[in-house]
This record gives structure tokens, C-alpha cells and sequence, in this order.
């Protein structure tokens, strides 16, 4: 049987739910942004997935600003930024780090999914499945059960 990366498979089935579930304060807020004297968009007008991950240079500078001095939701809405409007993979963990670091319960899950499905860091990885489970998320629980069996599998195949 043929090898098949299924590494962007993994991270489309954590990450679509985010893209179905985004509230339209992103939208409203990247509106905003852009034109600050515009009226709020309606709830009513449709917004492309797209068009809320996008962000303008001042935008993002704005963000890193208020990430840096730990603001948890910026931070996580410049690792969506990198997910999504610019696959940069350093800097999406970079910021879901830093949002993780924060509080940000999605982030600490996001973060321990990839950590898992990489193999990187499979200690990292339950570190924080536990610190999103323990901050409210449920499913970050059945993640640290994987990353556990996963890491005594590890541990038992070593000589």
C-alpha cells in the first residue's frame, strides 16, 4: 500500500470546525479596521471564509502588538491568519504558542493536535490536551487519551 501524507487531512479535520463555527465579530472587526468610520456590517450579509482570516500589514502589526503583551485572542487570530490566508507553518505555531501561553483554550488544543499528529513532541502534545481540558474544552480530553496510549506505545517499544 502506498504511503499517503495525511498530515493536511489531520489538521482540515481539526481546523474546519473553526472555520464553520467563527463568529462574525472577525468579520466585523477586520471591517472595522478597514474602514473605521463604516457602519458594523450586518448580521445578516454574507462573509467569506477568506476574507475573515485576512489581514492587512497594519493589521497584523496591530495584532502582534496586543499578542505580545498578552492578549490570547490576537494571538490566536494571527495563527488562524497564517493557517489559512498565509500557510506559513512557523509562524502559525509561533502565535497558536503564544496564544496557548495565554489561556486560549482552543489554541492549548490546537496546539497539542499538532504536536501529536507531527510526533514532535508527544510530552509537549499532553501538556497542553490536559491545560485545555482542564480549562473547560471536552474534547481536549479524549485528545490527551490519544497522546497517552500513544506515548506508552513509545515507551513500551523502546529495548
Amino acid at each position: 500500500m502506498k504511503n499517503i501524507d495525511l498530515r493536511f487531512g489531520a489538521k482540515l479535520a481539526v481546523l474546519l470546525p473553526l472555520l464553520l463555527n467563527l463568529s462574525a465579530s472577525y468579520a466585523t472587526e477586520n471591517q472595522a479596521m478597514e474602514k473605521p468610520d463604516a457602519a458594523p456590517a450586518s448580521s445578516s450579509s454574507p462573509i467569506s471564509g477568506a476574507r475573515s482570516f485576512a489581514l492587512t500589514d497594519t493589521q497584523r502589526a496591530e495584532l502582534a502588538a496586543k499578542a505580545e503583551a498578552g492578549d490570547a485572542e490576537a494571538a490566536f487570530r494571527l495563527s488562524l491568519y497564517y493557517t489559512f490566508a498565509s500557510s506559513d507553518d512557523v509562524q502559525r505555531t509561533r502565535w497558536l504558542t503564544v496564544a496557548a501561553k495565554a489561556g486560549h483554550v482552543v489554541a492549548q488544543h490546537n496546539l497539542a493536535y499538532d504536536l501529536y499528529m507531527n510526533g514532535k513532541d508527544l510530552a509537549e502534545a499532553a501538556h497542553w490536551a490536559a491545560e485545555s481540558s482542564k480549562n473547560g474544552n471536552a474534547e481536549a480530553g479524549d485528545l490527551l487519551k490519544e497522546i497517552e496510549a500513544a506515548r506508552a506505545k513509545a515507551r513500551g517499544s523502546r529495548p
